[in-house]
């Protein structure tokens, strides 16, 4: 995805968090909160999250601006 795709999900995601914490809200209102959708609000925050950081990021080639035939060295003792 383009970083402009990406924050376009975002945006769509933040919308229906909304949604989502108004259904919540009305559960505390009413002394009756359903534990899924709760875990539902936090998993569309979440995801938007995700998107709206990966929006932050410069578009770059796919899959890797390493050369293949280049080591990279993560520091974790397995140079790949």
């Amino acid at each position: 995805m383009t970083p402009e795709q990406h924050a376009a999900r975002a945006e769509a995601l933040a919308a229906d968090a909304e949604r989502q914490f108004e259904v919540v809200q009305r559960g505390i209102d009413s002394n009756d909160v359903n534990p899924a959708d709760v875990r539902l609000l936090s998993a569309i925050a979440q995801l938007g999250q995700l998107h709206a950081s990966l929006a932050l990021r410069p578009a770059r080639g796919w899959p890797s601006p390493v050369p293949a035939t280049d080591v990279v060295d993560y520091g974790d003792g397995f140079p790949q």
